[in-house]
């Protein structure tokens, strides 16, 4: 624009004391003048937005024009200062900064929303903007410049600090790791340097998860990997690792084990085994702390747990083996209606054993029933968790349901309660190779098993019943006299 066409518009204004041409150009969608000629830069240049920001100021309405924000539902809030950036400008945001500009403004429009179909989410903020864009240079102007730093604990409308935001765009490639990580690293040693009291990687979002947590709940495991290992020299309380000696290849190194495991909601270890929706679970669990952790774990108390629970569910099966062998105590109930099979045990030692099996195995079952609702609320069922995890959660559920259903069937009069009470037997049994998998030995044939049931013998089955069900149709047709 020809400079003296700007001194004219500015004379124009002056005299007329209107600021509505500078602050509100387009009513539709709260556009502005100033945030058109940040769209529209040539070379990074544009003398029209100094000359705006200088008839701004001479006619009182600096800070409500650098501040305009967009109205629409779409854009909603996104100010000039987000484009300065967006168009990596730094010359721009920091006449911005100087003149006024909010450096704590959301953009929290549709667009920069997470989990839209068309979005560019980065965490709202100014800042959360220039560090998952990968400008250093802004960064650094924005958390120490002198006219408003910013507040690096500022979140934004979904709880997302600025490293949340890092977290959320991070995406395991090797190129957006590398500048992810270095820009995190970054931003823990500025925010370290100007403000040491403030722990930033404890601040938690709306849904309660810190920057680790949240990695580990996305399965960004590159990202995670470095968090949980990063060693800092000369900076050890930002280290999650510390060598204490080394020789050669050999070392030995301690981690801090904070948040990796412990008794608070949303602990990482608890996350990822429960995150059935994760895709590389496996491949977070073999990170050294967690894998260090988990061994620990097992040595310490899990082990011990893992075989009291084994011998306890012998004698339970043993006991509903016993039961279901005995149960002709009651097997004519259905002759006499009047008589319930509650008060059909004899008044003998035999008939309290009986009574005694039937009221622990009933027990066992709902135990079984209310576990397996419980870890069904906390690691919700699919098929990837079926692949990773197996089926024996299913299996254990599945059996006290039809306990249960047996149970029901018994106590009014259907014979057809021996048919649950075969399948529920059997499946007893089966589901005792779960206890297999304490053992070194037999283990791995138990997950060969779930992988060729999931796997091959799944794909033949259904291959299998197509086949079996065409046949039979046609055969069925085709001997079927029709009346």
């Amino acid at each position: 624009m020809d400079s003296n066409y700007l001194d004219e518009i500015d004379e124009y204004l002056l005299n007329n004391e209107t600021t509505v041409f500078i602050t509100y150009l387009d009513k539709s969608n709260g556009k502005t003048a100033l945030l058109k000629a940040l769209l529209n830069l040539k070379e990074g240049e544009n003398d029209t937005i100094e000359h705006l920001l200088e008839i701004a100021e001479k006619t009182g309405d600096l800070k409500d024009f650098v501040n305009a924000a967009y109205t629409d539902s779409y854009y909603k809030g996104q100010t000039a200062l987000h484009v300065a950036i967006e168009q990596r400008s730094a010359n721009f945001v920091q006449m911005l900064v100087k003149k006024g500009a909010d450096v704590h403004a959301k953009a929290c429009g549709k667009f920069f929303q997470p989990n839209q179909e068309t979005c560019f989410y980065f965490g709202e903020l100014p800042l959360s903007l220039a560090a998952c864009t990968n400008q250093p240079d802004i960064v650094d102007f924005l958390m120490n410049n002198p006219y408003q730093a910013v507040d690096v604990r500022e979140r934004d409308s979904h709880g997302n600090t600025v490293l949340h935001a890092l977290v959320s765009i991070a995406d395991n490639s090797p190129e957006n790791t590398e500048f992810v990580i270095a820009m995190y690293d970054h931003i823990l040693f500025k925010a370290d340097q100007l403000h040491p009291k403030i722990k930033l990687e404890e601040i938690e979002n709306n849904e309660g998860f810190t920057p680790l947590t949240l990695a580990a709940k996305t399965g960004k495991v590159v990202l995670l990997k470095h968090i949980v290992q990063r060693e800092f020299k000369g900076c050890k309380h930002l280290s999650r690792k510390m060598t204490e000696w080394a020789y050669g290849p050999v070392c030995s190194s301690l981690y801090d084990l904070a948040s990796l495991d412990t008794y608070e909601k949303n602990s990482a270890l608890e996350i990822i085994v429960y995150g059935s929706e994760i895709p590389n679970r496996l491949e977070m669990l073999n990170i050294e702390p967690f894998n260090r952790l988990i061994e620990e774990k097992w040595e310490r108390f899990a082990q011990r747990m893992f075989w009291f629970n084994f011998i306890v569910y012998v004698i339970y099966l043993l006991i509903f083996t016993a039961v279901a062998f005995h149960r002709e105590e009651g097997k004519d109930f259905s002759n006499n209606q009047s008589l319930k099979p509650p008060f059909r045990y004899k008044n003998n030692s035999k008939g309290y054993l009986l009574l005694t099996g039937h009221i622990i195995t009933t027990i066992g079952a709902l135990y079984f029933l209310i576990r397996g609702l419980r870890d069904m609320l906390r690691k919700r069922p699919g098929f990837q968790s079926l692949l990773i995890d197996g089926y024996t959660d299913q299996l254990f559920f599945l059996q006290a349901v039809l306990f249960l259903v047996c149970a029901l069937l018994y106590f009014f009069g259907q014979d057809e309660y021996v048919a649950c009470l075969v399948l529920c037997l059997a499946l007893s049994w089966v589901n005792l190779l779960y206890f297999s998998r304490g053992s070194k030995n037999m283990g791995i044939y138990n997950v060969m098993i779930q992988k060729m049931v999931l796997g091959e013998i799944r794909r033949f089955l259904v291959v299998y019943m197509v086949f079996l069900i065409g046949f039979s149709a046609g055969i069925f047709a085709y001997i079927h006299e029709c009346p």
